[in-house]
Formats: C-alpha cells, sequence, structure tokens
C-alpha cells in the first residue's frame, strides 16, 4: 500500500515537473512588475501583512521629538508544499526561471504623508528568503519614525504604509497597506498685546483697557483671564469672560475699571495683574496649558480734593475779595 501510494506520489510530481518544463520559457529578466502575468499557466501568489506596537501613538506625539515604532512584515505565499520535493535545482527553475533561488525583495512607503512633519521608513527596502512551504512566513522588522513639526495642527492624522513586491516569475507580486493615525501634541502658545497699559486718571473715572490676544498655538485654543489680588475698593470687569480663538487668529478682551472716589489725595497707582490661561478647545484630558500675566497700571493726576472742590472754590473767591476790599480801604 505505501509502495503504490509513493509511486502515485512520484508520478504526481514528474507530472507537475513535465508540465512546468513544457510551460517554462527562459527570460533575461526573471523579475517582473507586481501585476499578476495570466498567460501563465502555473502562477502563485505572495501574500504580506504588517504588525505593530502603537502604544507610542495612543497619546499626543511631543513636538520635534523623533517617535520610533517597530514595524513587522510577514511574507509568505501559495507554492504547494510539493515543491519541495522537486529535486534542485529543477524546482526553482519552474518557479523563477533560474536556478538559484532568488530573494524578494519588499518595497515599503508611507502614502499622504504631511509637509508639517518628518515620516519615514528607515529601511524602505529589505530582502527575505521565498518560502517554499504553503505553511510557512518569513519575517522582517523595519522602523517607522514619526517626528511632528512645530507647526503641526492638534488634530489626528492618517498615513498609510504600504508595502509591495514585484513578481518573480511564476510567483505573483503582490502590494498591501494599511492606515496608521496619530495626534501632535497640542501648543499652548498666545501673545498678548494690551493698548496702552499705563493710564492716568482722575478719581471715581472709569477707564477701558483693550487686550487683543493672538493664538499661536496649533489649534483653536480657550483662553480665560483671570483678575489676581485686586483691592476692594476698585471695580474691575473683563469681558468676554472667555474666548476661543481658532489658530493664528486673535481675539480682544476689554479691562474695565472705575477709580475709588478718593483716588487722587495722594500721589498713588494701581497696579492690576491679569492671568490668562490657555488650554485646547475642545478639552482633552491630558492636554498641555499655559498661563501668562500682564500688569496695567492706573496712576492719578496728583494731590486733589475730590467732594470738596465747590467749598474750596468759595473758600478761595472769599480769600480774594478780602484781599481786594483790604487794598480799597488803604
Amino acid at each position: 500500500m505505501t509502495k503504490n501510494f509513493r509511486i502515485v506520489e512520484n508520478g504526481i510530481v514528474l507530472g507537475i515537473l513535465l508540465v512546468s518544463v513544457i510551460a517554462f520559457i527562459p527570460t533575461s529578466d526573471t523579475i517582473v512588475s507586481a501585476d499578476p502575468d495570466s498567460t501563465k499557466l502555473i502562477s502563485f501568489n505572495s501574500y504580506m501583512d504588517f504588525d505593530y506596537d502603537l502604544d507610542a501613538l495612543n497619546k499626543p506625539l511631543a513636538i520635534d521629538v523623533s517617535v520610533t515604532i517597530p514595524i513587522t512584515i510577514s511574507y509568505w505565499t501559495d507554492i504547494p508544499d510539493i515543491f519541495g520535493l522537486i529535486p534542485f535545482p529543477f524546482n526553482y527553475l519552474i518557479l523563477y526561471g533560474q536556478s538559484i533561488g532568488p530573494m524578494q525583495k519588499i518595497h515599503l512607503e508611507v502614502l499622504d504623508t504631511p509637509d508639517w512633519a518628518n515620516i519615514y521608513i528607515t529601511s524602505p527596502d529589505v530582502l527575505t528568503d521565498i518560502p517554499l512551504d504553503s505553511d510557512g512566513k518569513y519575517e522582517i522588522t523595519t522602523n517607522l519614525v514619526l517626528s511632528p513639526r512645530v507647526e503641526a495642527p492638534a488634530e489626528s492624522y492618517k498615513i498609510d504604509i504600504k508595502a509591495s513586491c514585484d513578481a518573480i516569475k511564476r510567483l505573483k507580486g503582490y502590494s498591501y497597506q494599511e492606515s496608521i493615525e496619530f495626534t501632535p501634541s497640542f501648543i499652548p502658545t498666545i501673545q498678548i498685546t494690551p493698548e496702552n497699559p499705563i493710564r492716568t486718571v482722575g478719581p471715581h473715572q472709569s477707564i477701558n483697557f483693550k487686550i487683543d490676544i493672538k493664538n499661536s498655538g496649533n489649534k483653536i485654543t480657550r483662553v480665560t483671564p483671570k483678575l489676581i489680588g485686586v483691592d476692594e475698593k476698585w471695580i474691575p470687569t473683563i469681558n468676554p469672560p472667555e474666548y476661543e480663538i481658532a489658530a493664528n487668529s486673535e481675539a480682544t478682551f476689554t479691562f474695565s475699571i472705575i477709580t475709588p472716589k478718593d483716588f487722587g489725595w495722594h500721589n498713588e497707582y494701581g497696579r492690576f495683574e491679569i492671568n490668562f490661561k490657555s488650554e485646547v478647545y475642545p478639552y482633552r484630558a491630558g492636554a498641555a496649558n499655559s498661563s501668562k500675566s500682564i500688569y496695567l497700571v492706573v496712576n492719578n493726576y496728583g494731590f486733589s480734593t475730590p467732594g470738596f472742590e465747590f467749598p474750596i472754590l468759595l473758600v478761595a473767591l472769599m480769600a480774594i475779595g478780602v484781599i481786594i476790599q483790604k487794598r480799597r480801604n488803604k
């Protein structure tokens, strides 16, 4: 029984060998395009997929910092196991048109790369042996490097990693790609420009300070102003209480204050600290934020007598009248 099975098996091998040799036409260039050649009597398929750890991309990527992600490419074919039984070098002649088994070159590339990030594959071309076992796989490792630049928007972005290999005689070429998503970190950067930050005013007078805010960050930023340590005798307000400012856009806050009624009796001034907090909008846990303060100053005109101006005027007029009367009596 075993002897008969071996005879049948050897007959199948010789049959495949005979058909393959008849169909084999030697060429000077055994590597052709990745498109399958349907005119071949016998052809087999290549396959690939990726394996990588994306834990490093589960959080926003720091600006101008390179992140390296190892990528493992698995390569296999559907060449029947029986080709492993065909004597060397006939098996290679049948499959590849050459007496020595070639290596498969896999080319990797990154598609849709943005101009605000440096993204590349450390080894874009890798070589692997070709398994003559339908259950066999070869694995090759390379690295994907990502580094967002300062102008990168703090929004998720997808790139495609593509791997391709050419056909080698009766082994077809193949192309495979997967998407990878990442998010650059938020940069909370604002420029604060107050209009006339030092004012000179009198008692019980209203003053308005315009404060321009420019969002120099890479995403919509919520800016919230807060007064620090204001004396109760002052009456301050800030409008609006907060602002969502688009990237590279500006908004204006107005700081209004009414000076106290006794402001001006002495050579005094009021100094006001306004702290501006900038954070990502919509809010995202773990996103960076920053705080920046400015100072506004209100001076008085010097010595003044709030509330007593009219009585003092009367006294002065009376004094002038007395002086004039004395001169007439002389």
